[in-house]
């Protein structure tokens, strides 16, 4: 619409003379965005975007609608006829206008607030894996026809339903899912990274925008995918998109920007596709044919004359012995292929880059850093994460405390929302388990604090999305459900379970239960679309279980036992120091002068042991189950 209208004289003409015309950035306006799509949504029933809505000077919304063509074609009416329309009605009938749309956003009020009730944990878990299991792709992965999503936070809890129930299909559903997205197009097998989405159900054809969330969020998948298998595809695929963020999506300060377009010169995925003669022009003769054979690139290509490397049917074992190599001696030549083929790329017309920095989508890269940089022992991840934190702080801070939401430029704005707060709790206890350096644990604990002054509502429980200071809207949401990222509750809950089990504080658990209490309608009638907030409750229905590092002076073992622990997959366990819960920073003594390790249950410890190595173990393969 952007091209087709707003840049077209004939409509600005008719905007300029009826309307004021306002076009919103939904990255940096959330609360707007929800607050009008919720209406579209249920004015129309569906919802998308470009999202074009009408209202009153009041705010009030009466037409809403998602794409219009400039001109009424293919049964869709025109935004000129709309425009031309609604501005003849307004003239006439004003009046009637804003009453109803006034009496609309009344009635709509309580679809933006929570629905309290007694919310079942179990029963909400077991519905939420048999919905998911009745829409997954057996072959190629996923859980919706086509256009098919990179929903991380599906397979996240795929991957706690199997530890906690040792369901085998979970695991299957994950993996599979896992292998679809790193073999099909959507991942960018030249250069590293995931595009927004898939235009098919076999994860072939890309979407080619590339959004910072999705791939912080994909590390994070594949970490955890790779401390459950430790199969190396994981590994590499987050070696390759880290590589690539580094590359490309990293300023010289440290921070994250947010997106790369899908277009470059005038074509969308021009960059990212491939013709056999430019494969064999960069390649060579004769490793060429290996590489279009290995990677779907054709004569007649599968995107529009061209191809997008995948290798969604090969059979790498195979592939390899059919031409005489063993699988690493083919996977040496692609790899070698495809740093030659991103230097031959380097020099076409790059898409453009969007180079705001917002604070929720770093704070999940962050994460996303300290967690691979722990799990794979890479120090640089973790300092990347260290990095973009302090600029977060150092940039993103007003001078009272107050967390903003964007930066550009050199210059900082917009109140943060309790996304950006959320998610930067969670960026920093993933820096506490990565270093048990207390800090983080202080930064993790003085956000969250500040997530309450400014979000909670003290009559209902649960997170408004925009602050107590900022602007009023029609309506103050509060969300649950998560969509391409986990809803602001939702991580905020999980946060919560976790700084309990390390803090010890009990009006953090009380506050979790609130929370779960202001949204259990939802989680009891649709858990499918709640993953991460019954993650959650996953969490508190397993237990926690409490790892204490306590190291005798000299000993020098912090790094061994982190590095130890974080093969481990156990989402039900934090690690923590002694010293992390203040008042009780004696319960933790080291024995006999020797470094300690506690493993605790629901803050009833087992007998202290020596041999942290073997209490890890231990801990890998005695999950608790859910009750």
């Amino acid at each position: 619409m952007a091209h087709e209208s707003f840049e077209d004289e004939e409509v600005a003409k008719l905007l300029n003379e009826h309307y004021v015309a306002i076009k919103v950035d939904r990255e940096e306006r959330p609360d707007i965005d929800h607050v009008y799509m919720t209406y579209c949504q249920a004015l129309t029933g569906e919802g998308g975007w470009p999202l074009t809505v009408v209202m009153t000077p009041d705010g009030h919304p009466f037409f809403a609608g998602t794409y219009f063509p400039k001109t009424s074609r293919y049964g869709r009416p025109g935004l000129i006829d709309i425009l031309q329309q609604l501005a003849d009605k307004w003239a006439n009938e004003g009046e009637r206008i804003r009453e109803a749309s006034a009496d609309i956003t009344r009635r709509m009020q309580p679809i933006f607030a929570a629905a309290p009730a007694t919310f079942e944990p179990r029963q909400a878990v077991d519905k939420a894996f048999e919905q998911l299991s009745a829409r997954f792709d057996p072959e190629y992965g996923g859980f919706s026809d086509a256009p098919k999503f990179p929903s991380f936070h599906q397979l996240m809890f795929l991957l706690r339903y199997h530890r906690f129930t040792g369901d085998a299909e979970a695991l299957t559903m994950a993996t599979t899912t896992m292998n679809g997205i790193i073999r099909g197009g959507i991942h960018d097998h030249v250069g590293g990274g995931l595009s927004r989405y898939s235009t098919d159900a076999l994860w072939r054809i890309p979407h080619f925008e590339k959004m910072l969330y999705d791939n912080a969020l994909g590390v994070l998948t594949a970490t955890e995918l790779y401390q459950v298998t430790t199969d190396e595809t994981y590994r590499t695929f987050i070696r390759r998109t880290m590589s690539y963020l580094s590359r490309e999506m990293t300023s010289e300060e440290g921070a994250f920007y947010a997106a790369q377009d899908a277009d470059s010169e005038g074509q969308e995925g021009r960059f990212y596709v491939w013709r056999p003669d430019e494969v064999e022009a960069a390649l060579g003769e004769e490793l060429a044919p290996l590489y279009c054979d290995f990677y779907d690139i054709t004569e007649e290509g599968n995107f529009e004359g061209y191809s997008v490397p995948n290798r969604i049917d090969v059979d790498v074992a195979s592939f390899a012995a059919s031409n005489g190599l063993t699988a690493d001696e083919l996977w040496a030549k692609l790899d070698a292929a495809n740093e030659v083929l991103l230097e031959w790329r380097a020099h076409r017309t790059p898409p453009g880059t969007d180079d705001k920095v917002l604070t929720a989508w770093n704070a999940l890269m962050i994460a996303a850093c300290a967690k691979a940089g722990a799990v794979l022992g890479d120090a640089e991840y973790i300092g990347n994460a260290v990095r973009a934190v302090s600029f977060v702080e150092e940039h993103l801070v007003r001078h009272d405390g107050r967390l903003l939401a964007r930066y550009r430029e050199g210059e900082a704005g917009i109140l943060a929302y309790a996304d950006d707060y959320a998610y930067l709790v969670w960026a920093y206890l993933e820096l506490y388990q990565a270093t048990l350096d207390a800090y983080y644990l202080r930064r993790a604990m003085h956000w969250q604090m500040r997530m309450n002054e400014l979000f909670w509502d003290d009559e209902q429980g649960g997170y408004f999305l925009a602050g107590k200071d900022a602007e009023r809207l029609i309506a103050a949401p509060k969300t649950a459900y998560d969509g391409a990222t986990p809803s602001a509750n939702s991580v905020a809950a999980y946060n919560l379970v976790r700084l309990y089990a390390i803090t010890g504080e009990a009006h953090l658990a009380e506050q979790v239960d609130q929370l779960f209490a202001a949204f259990g309608e939802f989680l009891n009638e649709a858990p499918a679309e709640h993953l991460y907030l019954l993650m959650a409750g996953m969490l508190v229905e397993a237990g926690s279980t409490e790892v204490v590092f306590a190291e005798a002076h000299g000993d020098n073992e912090v790094a061994a036992f982190l590095e130890c622990w974080h093969e481990v997959f156990a989402p039900e366990a934090v690690v923590l120091k002694p010293g992390a819960r203040v008042s009780e920073a004696q319960v933790y003594p080291v024995e006999g002068g020797e470094t300690t390790l506690y493993v605790c249950r629901h803050f009833a410890c087992e007998r202290p042991v020596h041999d942290w190595r073997t209490a890890i173990a231990h801990v890998r393969v005695n999950p608790p189950q859910l009750r």
